[in-house]
């Protein structure tokens, strides 16, 4: 249904990248799909923590880019604005998240979720997280 709809465009917008930058919006999202651990994968990540990092990271140009296109300064000061307040949610998602990895000296998802360890200090971490919004 959404790539069915009538597409709407700003008249003055750099239509090009307007209409690539949500595609890559969602392609970004879709790659997220790769680093789930299941039973039957056919590869294994040594640095999935590092590369869900980076991928997040790269969400933050994903929105300054799509207001940049639209060629409108109240959709660009948008767009700033909330990339700077997705840096910060980043920064505390970021130190939350690498406790449990220094404390099993592992950047794996999967090295991660074997270590039942880990599942102790989700409640006070999760505490933390829920303090730092």
């Amino acid at each position: 249904k959404l790539f069915l709809k009538e597409t709407i465009k700003p008249q003055h917008s750099n239509s090009i990248m307007f209409t690539i930058v949500p595609v890559l919006g969602f392609s970004l999202a879709l790659m997220f799909w790769g680093m789930t651990s299941s039973s039957n994968i056919s590869y294994y990540l040594l640095f999935s923590l590092l590369l869900f990092f980076c991928m997040t990271s790269l969400n933050v140009y994903v929105v300054l880019l799509s207001g940049w296109t639209s060629n409108s300064m109240y959709a660009f000061l948008g767009a700033l604005r909330a990339s700077a307040q997705t840096i910060s949610y980043e920064i505390s998602m970021i130190v939350i998240l690498l406790f449990p990895a220094f404390l099993q000296w592992t950047l794996s998802w999967n090295n991660m979720f074997n270590g039942y360890g880990v599942m102790v200090l989700m409640v006070p971490v999760g505490v933390a997280w829920t303090i730092s919004l």
